[in-house]
């Protein structure tokens, strides 16, 4: 159920980057742009957090030490900029 939720996150995300891009090209109103960055943001990080509820304990269990390190940083990101 997650992964299909997840899925359809992402296909949402598409949508919102081709809508960026364009907003982008037509030299749109910074706020419009800047809305739009802010959304995908709160959404990537929406998809990461689904991503990471269902997988998380699959996904160190095999991991070695360089990768424990990356994956704490990326938490760290995540959680400091909620």
């Amino acid at each position: 159920m997650i992964k299909k939720t997840i899925i359809q996150r992402l296909n949402i995300i598409k949508g919102q980057i081709n809508g960026l891009t364009n907003l982008i090209e037509k030299k749109e109103d910074c706020r419009k742009v800047t809305g739009q960055l802010y959304a995908i943001n709160i959404a990537i990080k929406k998809v990461i957090e689904l991503y990471l509820q269902e997988n998380l304990t699959s996904c160190l269990k095999t991991i070695d030490f360089k990768e424990k390190e990356a994956i704490n940083f990326i938490l760290k990101e995540i959680i400091k900029n909620e």
